[in-house]
């Protein structure tokens, strides 16, 4: 209480300068903050209209170019003269769309054609079921072969002698031909007649039909490349024939013969597959890059994939009917949002599907026109689907439009990003304002930190002084009255004998020298405030400095409840030292250890070396400093315990004066201590090199 009230009146001398700083302060920084304010309020509103105004001459730019882009997206799909695998070739590799349809006038599907779809009726079926029994169902392979020799032979034989032919049975076709051919290789392959086998399968393989009109013979010639291919992968006496097949098989993959005809889509996406399964497995193609027309075969596999896909999805043309030619439409593929396109040109319907990845692949070039770090866009479709951009945003878009007229009621929103967007935009003006304004309160408030800081100090040295000269008059007047009642006792002859006398006088004594060594830390004190103590640095045994100090307090510790040990080694290294000062930091230490022991004390002082350093530790089995005040124990006329403090007398100076000391050499103290088991301290300097 005494306290608070004591700085309440040294706050009350000042009250006046407080509250004037106080005003001179604040009100200048406010005005000028509401300035600023008002002043970027401003420039905000004037930089927001602009950037309106240029980001919606940039939409109008990035609509028409939009439009320009799908117009051309759109030509690619049309197919008036070419074969629809051509125009393929040139729309994967582009990656204009993921999927494609096609459809002449009629509603005839152009693309993808699946076997079904383009293979006509053999009569190979009927003639060779009896080889087929054989194989099959007997699995008589040697006898199956030769009734499949006997077929083809029979069906060759007729053409070369049609005249001459007379039988129940109508002569095979070109497919059954080449059934009863692969027929009897594939026997001879398992009976493992493989050069038979090879021999026989690549009449079909390199046949002349393969640029015939016929897709049913392309897939038996495709399918005889495949076995051949299979039959050679793992007989390197067959690499001079293996390479060659395989090249001829991949020329017929997503591409048309001599005559325009191709295989049937599910026909190519089971040999694409097929090839690139050899090629990963043979190490005689797995350098080789599979390509067809420049692009890489998995990216048809993938295209056409989707395609027959697409095809599943819609069975007929008539399905596409309501679609809007020339716009994007969304629709599900699964769990997928895709995006149809149609086309219609003079010979075809298009039906173009597009994921959400291509569209977005797409538009980047529309939203490329906004290159800046300050603005966010977002476009959504005609069923507010997010198609690319952020999902949320904190606030309105500043503006917004159509995509252009591919993208039916689709939308595009510009927003401002997160943080100081029209600051930014604002540019040097509003850097201008802000860097003044800031200069300015920065101004102001270090004076103020200045002034605040100059009271503080006042206040605190104020404080500081009453502080002291209370702390002086009572640590002096206790001595120096205990020494006026010793004196006036003798004086006036009230004593028993002379050994009463000799005792009042090294009372008196002792009085006298704890008077002594209260001005001597005072004195120290006060240098210290004025940075004003001087020492002699000189190389000094540890020893001699041990000696000293425990010369020093020899006399006190003389008695039987007092056990003082020392344990002073010599040969130690010397350091750079004031004999007088470490004398007295050591002697402060082990005065401090006498008066906080108890009745049965145990004081020790060990002088060790280490590390290129000299240790003094000094210490006791007193009541010990709490964990709280370990930290504060070196600060000036701070008691850990001032009721045991009166008792034991001192005014809080001892250890500060130490600290100072030791810090002028260079040196290091610090303190171990458990409350009720003692504390060590230990001083630690250079030693000299």
């Amino acid at each position: 209480m005494r306290r608070r009230l004591k700085l309440n009146a040294d706050y009350g001398q000042y009250r006046w300068v407080v509250s004037l700083l106080a005003v001179a302060v604040v009100l200048p920084t406010v005005c000028l903050l509401w300035f600023m304010n008002e002043a970027i309020d401003n420039e905000r509103f004037v930089i927001r209209q602009k950037l309106v105004l240029l980001h919606n001459d940039q939409l109008e730019k990035a609509r028409r170019k939009a439009d320009d882009e799908w117009a051309r997206r759109c030509r690619r799909l049309e197919n008036d003269e070419a074969h629809p695998y051509r125009l393929l070739a040139e729309i994967v590799a582009q990656g204009a769309c993921d999927a494609l349809l096609m459809y002449d006038p009629s509603g005839r599907r152009l693309y993808p054609v699946s076997s079904s779809e383009a293979d006509r009726a053999s009569n190979s079926s009927e003639v060779l079921a009896d080889a087929w029994q054989l194989e099959f169902v007997d699995r008589d392979y040697a006898g199956a072969a030769a009734l499949y020799e006997q077929h083809a032979l029979s069906a060759s034989g007729y053409r070369r002698r049609l005249a001459e032919w007379v039988g129940k049975n109508p002569p095979l076709d070109d497919r059954g031909l080449l059934d009863a051919l692969i027929g009897q290789a594939r026997c001879l392959a398992k009976l493992d007649r493989i050069g038979e086998a090879l021999a026989v399968c690549r009449q079909v393989a390199f046949s002349a039909l393969a640029d015939g009109t016929d897709t049913g013979i392309l897939s038996r010639i495709a399918n005889a490349r495949l076995l051949m291919l299979t039959w050679m992968q793992d007989r390197a006496q067959y690499d001079d024939l293996f390479e060659p097949t395989f090249s001829r098989l991949l020329e017929m993959l997503y591409q048309p013969n001599q005559a325009g005809v191709s295989l049937p889509a599910d026909q190519n996406l089971f040999l694409a597959r097929k090839a690139m399964d050899l090629a990963s497995q043979s190490p005689r193609l797995r350098s080789r890059r599979l390509l067809i027309g420049g692009t890489p075969l998995a990216k048809r596999v993938e295209f056409e994939e989707r395609s027959l896909a697409l095809a599943e999805r819609f069975g007929t043309m008539a399905d596409l009917e309501t679609w809007k030619p020339d716009q994007l439409h969304p629709m599900k593929m699964g769990d997928a949002i895709s995006y149809g396109l149609v086309n219609k040109s003079g010979r075809t319907v298009s039906l173009a599907m597009l994921s959400d990845q291509t569209v977005r692949a797409a538009l980047n070039e529309f939203i490329g026109v906004f290159p800046n770090d300050y603005v966010e866009c977002r476009i959504l479709d005609e069923e507010g689907q997010l198609v690319m951009g952020p999902a949320e945003f904190p606030a309105e878009p500043f503006a917004a439009g159509p995509v252009g007229a591919y993208f039916p009621n689709w939308k595009i929103e510009l927003f401002f990003k997160e943080g100081d967007v029209l600051d930014r935009a604002a540019g040097q003006r509003i850097a201008v304002y802000t860097w003044t304004g800031t200069l300015v309160i920065l101004l102001i408030l270090i004076c103020g930190a200045v002034a605040a800081r100059s009271i503080g100090k006042q206040v605190k040295l104020n404080r500081l002084k009453n502080d002291f000269i209370a702390t002086v008059t009572h640590e002096l007047k206790t001595p120096l009255a205990s020494m006026r009642v010793l004196v006036d006792t003798l004086l006036e002859g009230h004593y028993r004998d002379q050994q009463q006398v000799t005792d009042y006088l090294q009372l008196i004594s002792k009085e006298n020298g704890r008077l002594s060594r209260l001005i001597d830390n005072f004195l120290t004190f006060s240098r210290m405030e004025r940075n004003k103590q001087a020492f002699q640095m000189r190389p000094t045994p540890p020893a001699v400095i041990a000696h000293n100090a425990a010369e020093a307090v020899r006399t006190k510790f003389d008695r039987p409840n007092c056990h003082f040990e020392t344990d002073i080694p010599e040969g130690l290294p010397d350091v750079m030292a004031d004999p007088d000062a470490m004398v007295t930091v050591l002697v402060n230490l082990l005065d401090n250890a006498y008066k906080y022991s108890r009745d049965d004390k145990h004081i020790a002082l060990c002088v060790t070396s280490e590390n290129q350093s000299v240790r003094f530790a000094v210490s006791d089995n007193g009541v010990g400093i709490p964990r709280r005040a370990l930290g504060r124990i070196f600060k000036r006329f701070y008691q850990a315990d001032r009721t045991l403090s009166r008792r034991a007398e001192g005014c809080g100076l001892g250890l500060s004066i130490a600290r100072f000391i030791v810090d002028a050499h260079a040196g290091a103290i610090r303190v171990e201590s458990r409350p009720g088991q003692g504390s060590t301290f230990t001083v630690t300097l250079p030693a000299k090199t």
